[in-house]
């Protein structure tokens, strides 16, 4: 959730853009890790650095619903298509340089030729 959003922003974005019953919307922002400089000198410990921190949203449904996630981004054929060609591709890639694997790699003495 963008930390910037209310819970009644949250709320209405669900309710206007996704048309979901929503009976509850509860917000809870957890402080980001921070790296000491040392971990165990407490008295003079000092803050390096700081995580960002994040915002989770609890948003309770009407009794009985089920939420289905909605299909936005589907495959089209022709992806599908191109998909499995280029798989054929590099198959045959595979296939044609099989032969000139180890054209050039010496087989025989190491030290003595």
């Amino acid at each position: 959730v963008d930390p910037r959003m209310s819970r009644h922003d949250i709320r209405e974005y669900l309710t206007k853009i996704y048309d979901l019953p929503v009976r509850d919307v509860r917000t809870e922002v957890q402080m980001g890790d921070i790296i000491w400089n040392s971990k165990l000198d407490y008295q003079y410990r000092k803050a390096m650095w700081k995580d960002e921190d994040k915002k989770f949203a609890y948003v309770f449904m009407s009794k009985g619903f089920t939420f289905s996630f909605p299909k936005m981004f589907e495959a089209l054929e022709e992806d599908i298509e191109l998909v499995k060609a280029m798989k054929q591709q590099e198959e045959l890639k595979d296939k044609l340089n099989e032969r000139f694997a180890n054209r050039n790699r010496r087989v025989g003495n190491f030290l003595g030729s």
